[in-house]
């Protein structure tokens, strides 16, 4: 009897590629996204960079973010009520 083989994965197409975000200094987590909070807005715009490209990939597999926007970012300030996280950025992740 033949021996079964795995068929091989087709290989991924660059827009299907999955980026990886910078290590955040705090994260939080909700049902349809999560966010990442950085000190340096750098890092804050090399995250929202991957979290725009990835959210472009669970759009085109139909996923439903709801209101939130994956890719935003915004600077914490006195209104948002969480002042361990003042003066950081929150960044919108898929």
């Amino acid at each position: 009897m033949a021996k079964r083989t795995k068929k091989p994965e087709p290989a991924k197409q660059p827009w299907e590629i999955w980026h990886q975000y910078p290590e955040p200094d705090d994260r939080r987590s909700g049902m349809k996204v999560s966010w990442n909070y950085y000190k340096d807005r750098e890092a804050a715009e090399a995250c929202a960079a991957a979290a725009k490209h990835n959210a472009q990939i669970q759009l085109a597999r139909g996923y439903d973010f709801g209101y939130c926007g994956p890719g935003s970012i915004v600077q914490i300030d006195e209104k948002y009520g969480m002042p361990e996280k003042l003066g950081m950025f929150e960044v919108c992740l898929p």
